[in-house]
């Protein structure tokens, strides 16, 4: 075997990776604009708001779900390439697997639990109280699940990004990666008193930012 054919076989699944990452990324961002908009007021309401959008919240949260399990196998490619075998590329990694376990805890029980939870109770104000206390304890679970996720997911990036680094591949992939994770971290602390659900979001957006970043580089061979 030539060192141009082994280049390439080495080339093809790196190509195809990113264009999996980019794709995923851009499935993220559909998911966003997808999403219900909850902008029902009083637990009577909001129980009907939930009812009403349970199988779009189905398929939203479910898709999340699905684009992290695909974006997990395209990270641990990612994490193996040459160069970048370094306990920070684990790190990143293994980082990246608990933040895919909590925020998709965070996905089952915010799409797929509440909605079915609200279904039940909707026709029901007789029990309304009793959908309030379960509606408070999953409000609670989500507000714990899905920070500690992104948290998790945000070192990962830092993490992958210093990888990056040291190993001189992809230098600004791994500049933006170090400074996105650090930023996000930042945030999400700060975060934590008043947990405003924008900065929430945006540091889901910019895991889908990261996601075409890796795959972009993964694309173009700088990986």
């Amino acid at each position: 075997m030539t060192l141009a054919s082994a280049a390439d076989n080495r080339a093809a699944p790196a190509r195809g990776t990113g264009a999996v990452l980019i794709a995923t990324a851009i499935a993220m961002l559909a998911l966003f604009a997808f999403h219900p908009g909850g902008d029902a007021h009083g637990l009577a309401a909001v129980l009907k708001d939930e009812a009403a959008h349970r199988t779009q919240d189905a398929i939203v949260h479910g898709g999340f779900i699905a684009v992290l399990s695909i974006q997990s196998i395209c990270y641990a490619i990612f994490s193996a390439r040459p160069g970048l075998q370094r306990p920070a590329a684990l790190a990143g990694l293994v980082f990246f697997a608990f933040g895919t376990a909590f925020l998709c805890g965070s996905l089952v029980v915010d799409g797929l639990v509440t909605p079915a939870v609200a279904a039940r109770y909707a026709d029901a104000p007789d029990k309304i109280e009793f959908a309030r206390s379960l509606f408070v304890l999953m409000g609670a679970l989500i507000g714990v699940l899905m920070p500690l996720g992104l948290a998790f997911q945000s070192a990962a990036v830092a993490a992958w990004g210093w990888a990056l680094m040291a190993a001189g591949a992809a230098r600004a992939a791994g500049i933006s990666g170090v400074t996105l994770g650090v930023l996000l971290l930042l945030a999400l602390g700060a975060n934590v008193a008043i947990m405003n659900p924008v900065v929430l979001m945006i540091a889901l957006a910019a895991m889908a930012l990261w996601a075409l970043i890796v795959g972009v580089a993964l694309w173009r061979g700088n990986v």
